[in-house]
């Protein structure tokens, strides 16, 4: 076609085209247009390009161009999926505005949301006409909401700028899949959710997360409008979502609080929807009893199932999860909860029965709705628990676990082992062209484990994947140095949390903040924590520690604003930081990133490599732990004028033949290994230069 090919595309970033007259600061860059000119290519030939765009190459405009004109020209929807909130808001907020300067042109653009983005309006009404009882911070919430609630068009709550004490009471006002009136519903005209979706059908480009995107693929696609072509950004996670997306839940808190809604007892008398019928239907008396008799049956049974299951565990699975094994099935306390599981079900398709019964009378009224509602979700979980239950847990190709918090089953989860077929069967082979793209998806320069876990293997074997490797334009031999900490004792070792906070606090003195520290383990980031905090105190050293002072937003916000500055977590702040400049100049990587076996996404891997005669950490827990490592360095150099340090207190990156592939993946190839002592003055010597 004339109007769309690699050359029409190439010339926006030319150094004296569009983008450069367009956009302040923009620069040119062979690796953009690389990436640009191969996306066109997938396109034109229906074809798939995973690609590696390292950081600074600017993926995001890379993308952009292609797909607006490919949506316009052949009037097909594009699909954008990102893994953040952030980016998704930047997309939408930012660089797609920026591309109808730089294209001169109109199209349209929506940004595709869960619906617990969107304020319900049915939830909004209820609690205005005095219908909900509210805790005195969930008034204050209802009352800092009302003029917006009133005057909004998209109901959307990013619109709202309360702290996050208020915004905690969002889930009050929040559409929810199990309150949902749908069609029955009397604001269904007033609805966002639904407002949001119909826009969907006038879009060129659906903006949307990789969550979204996976629940359609799971509901047949029924969600968003039909699509082709589709760009997966941030891909190098999108594995692991699928793996979470397709896992089904048994939880006992989940069917509690559904119980609840129907029936509760406490000290101040009973409570819940079923006294709300009864003193309007007192005809029914008796088979409310029943009903209450079920639900008070149904949740003593439940307790004495996860009572049992948790004689499975050990002190180490306080709060974790335990993969469930083959010769699990045979233990006399799985025999039990089996045994309870049965009687379970038995109760709760006796309940189902008579909820059906009293809704067969009701369903015409308003009360009846909500009943469906309630029926709806002890149906879904009834379902949900068969499945994991009487089906997967003894499966080949399905992997079952126990999650634990604080010493007690809360629930019994199952998953996919090999989340790709899936996505190959249900996603990738419905396109027409596919683009992934990350800072971060090759291992060694190989892009094997990732379309090998992302179920792209198929296609790349028909010729239909193509591979593009564009590194980053930063100069790191000038702006980065790697520094290996060869003497520090091993986590087992008594010293370790002790050494560990003697090495930082040096680091945090000389360096006077900036610092990013990430770990792998809680147990760890919490010791060495309590161990730094005095000492920081006294030399005026703000400490910022995850799960200790605040969430993820207000730690990054934090660290930005706040001098001699220190920021220490866990895997979420191994990515998607973006902290440009003097901000941060050093990250200090306390373990490698190998995830921990009791991981079920991990443990699941390695049952599929197994079943495939494959060694499970060459294949899996190495290439993992490469990518991860690669995102967590990734964080230091975001811009050409920055200039900063790693450090790594793992000495297995040295002295491992495995470490070769860590540091064969990552652009920062000065490196230096150094005992404890050396550290302070080889740190000096690179801060003077």
């Amino acid at each position: 076609m004339e109007g769309f090919n690699p050359k029409v595309i190439t010339e926006y970033f030319a150094p004296e085209g569009r983008m450069a007259a367009s956009i302040p600061g923009y620069r040119y860059r062979e690796e953009q247009v690389n990436l640009a000119e191969s996306i066109t290519n997938a396109f034109i030939d229906q074809e798939f390009l995973v690609s590696e765009a390292g950081t600074g190459v600017g993926k995001t405009y890379a993308y952009l161009i292609p797909a607006i004109l490919w949506a316009q020209e052949q009037k097909e929807k594009v699909v954008i999926s990102t893994r953040t909130r952030a980016l998704q808001q930047q997309l939408t907020e930012k660089d797609i505005p920026d591309m109808k300067k730089v294209l001169g042109t109109e199209f349209v653009f929506v940004e595709a949301k869960g619906r617990e983005n969107f304020l319900c309006w049915n939830k909004y009404m209820r609690i205005v006409a005095g219908r909900k009882r509210l805790e005195p911070e969930e008034r204050r919430f209802i009352e800092a909401i009302l003029r917006w609630a009133e005057d909004t068009k998209s109901g959307d709550r990013k619109e709202l700028t309360l702290d996050s004490s208020l915004m905690n009471k969002w889930g009050i006002v929040a559409a929810d899949r199990k309150s949902c009136l749908r069609d029955s519903c009397p604001y269904s005209d007033k609805c966002f959710r639904l407002k949001m979706l119909k826009s969907l059908e006038k879009a060129d480009i659906i903006v949307t997360n990789h969550a979204l995107l996976l629940s359609d693929m799971l509901v047949e696609n029924s969600i968003l409008p039909k699509y082709s072509y589709l760009i997966i950004d941030e891909a190098h996670t999108f594995d692991r979502e699928a793996f979470d997306h397709l896992s089904l839940r048994f939880s006992q808190s989940d069917i509690n609080e559904t119980l609840q809604l129907l029936f509760t007892r406490d000290k101040q008398g009973e409570h819940g929807y079923l006294q709300y019928l009864r003193k309007k239907y007192p005809g029914f008396s008796s088979l409310f009893t029943e009903i209450v008799d079920l639900s008070d049956s149904s949740s003593k049974i439940l307790q004495n199932f996860f009572n049992v299951l948790k004689k499975s565990l050990t002190d180490k699975d306080y709060s974790y999860t335990r993969v469930l094994q083959w010769q699990d099935q045979e233990t006399k306390w799985m025999l039990k909860a089996m045994d309870l599981y049965l009687e379970w079900q038995n109760s709760i398709i006796l309940l189902i029965s008579k909820l059906n019964s009293l809704n067969d009378e009701i369903k015409e009224t308003e009360e009846g709705n909500e009943l469906e509602n309630i029926l709806q979700s002890l149906s879904e979980y009834s379902y949900e628990a068969s499945v994991i239950m009487e089906e997967n847990i003894d499966q080949q190709d399905k992997i079952t676990w126990l999650e634990c918090e604080r010493g007690q089953v809360v629930a019994v989860a199952s998953s996919e082992l090999d989340a790709g077929q899936v996505l190959h069967e249900r996603l990738y082979s419905k396109l027409e062209s596919l683009v992934m793209v990350s800072a971060t998806l090759a291992i060694e320069e190989s892009f094997d484990y990732f379309l090998t876990r992302s179920g792209l293997n198929t296609f790349k074997g028909d010729d239909r994947v193509n591979t593009l490797l564009q590194q980053s334009p930063f100069n790191y031999e000038q702006q980065a140095r790697m520094f290996i900490i060869n003497d520090i004792p091993e986590p087992g070792e008594r010293s370790f949390a002790e050494t560990v906070a003697g090495v930082l606090e040096n680091l945090f003195l000389i360096m006077g903040g900036q610092v990013l520290v990430l770990f792998t383990a809680r147990s760890q980031l919490k010791d060495v924590a309590a161990i730094l905090r005095p000492d920081c105190d006294l030399n005026d050293i703000r400490l910022l520690v995850q799960y200790e002072d605040g969430e993820f937003r207000h730690l990054v916000d934090e660290f930005i604003h706040t001098p001699r500055s220190v920021l220490m977590g866990l895997e979420t702040f191994w990515e998607g930081i973006d902290l440009k400049g003097e901000i941060l100049k050093c990250v200090v990587i306390i373990r490698l990133p190998f995830r921990p076996p009791t991981d079920p996404y991990c443990s699941a891997a390695d049952r599929y490599c197994r079943l495939q005669n494959k060694n499970g950490f060459q294949h899996f827990m190495l290439p993992d732990a490469a990518v991860r490592f690669k995102q967590g360095t990734g964080r230091l150099i975001r811009s050409e004028e920055d200039r900063g340090l790693v450090v790594v207190l793992d000495s297995r990156l040295e002295k491992k033949n495995y470490g070769r592939v860590f540091k064969n993946s990552i652009p920062i190839k000065d490196v230096l290994l150094l005992e404890t002592k050396q550290l302070p003055e080889y740190i000096k010597e690179f801060l003077k230069k």
